[in-house]
Order: structure tokens, then sequence, then C-alpha cells
């Protein structure tokens, strides 16, 4: 009878933040967490650079473990990616400028079933208020039901 014995190593996943913003024609990424002094004593962060978002992870990923001098698969980086001010206030701007529209368009709808609702209020008949209203029968129709 022979005995074996198993060993199992476990290897420890190290996970750092990045963060990567537009720096002339590439992207720069720095890993804030990895550090080491400079020959003058000053603090130097890991820093390295992807063409596009698409290489973002992967470039982080690399930059990491060329650092640390590990294999790839020991470290995860969660990569933080900064939009230009301007475009990101632009974006802002759009987005709420989108809901005011929303908003209107729903004001809109609800004045018009009332307008329906006051027409037919006074005796109008559907095919009357649609004709002063300048919408198809069908139309008004929706709108008394909108309204109900």
């Amino acid at each position: 009878m022979h005995a074996t014995t198993t060993t199992t190593t476990t290897t420890t996943v190290r996970h750092l933040a990045a963060r990567a913003y537009r720096d002339g024609k590439v992207w720069t990424i720095e890993i804030p967490e990895l550090t080491s002094p400079s020959p003058s004593g000053a603090e130097v962060i890991a820093v390295g650079a992807s063409i596009n978002l698409a290489g973002i992870d992967e470039a982080a990923r690399d930059l990491a473990a060329v650092w640390l001098d590990v294999d790839e698969s020991a470290v995860q980086v969660a990569v933080t990616i900064e939009m230009p001010a301007e475009a990101l206030q632009l974006w802002s701007e759009a987005d709420e400028t989108d809901k005011s529209a929303r908003d209107l368009a729903a004001e809109g709808a609800r004045l018009r079933a009332r307008a329906v609702t006051a027409l037919t209020a006074f005796g109008i008949s559907k095919s009357d208020a649609a004709v002063l209203l300048h919408v198809s029968p069908q139309r008004v129709s929706q709108l008394v039901k909108v309204s109900a």
C-alpha cells in the first residue's frame, strides 16, 4: 500500500482600482495603489496607456502585472473611465433636455385630453370636435378615453 499526498496551491488574486482619462491621442491609465519612490524621493504612480477604450482593461491588467512582477491571472483591475468634462456636461444637459421634453409632451397630451373633454361638455359631438381640432375622429376618441 502506498500513501499519497495531495498539495493544493491557492493563487490569491489582487484587486486593484484604476482610472483612465483621455490624454492627447491616448487613454492614460493610472493605478494609484501601485507606487514606488523616484530617485528624487517623489512618489511615482503606475501609469500606462491604451489607444482605445476596447484595450483599457487589458492594458490596466498588463500594467499591474508588470509592476507587481506577477502573472496577469494574479491581478484584477477595475477601471473607472473618466469622460472629458465638456462632453460629460453636454451629455448631462442633453439628458435634462430630453426629460423636460418628455414632461412637456406628457403635459401637452393632458391638455389635449382636457380640450376634448371641454368641447364634449359643451355638447359638441366627437366628429365636430375632430373638425375643430384638425384631428381625426379616432384621435378624439383616444383623447376622450385618456381623460376618462
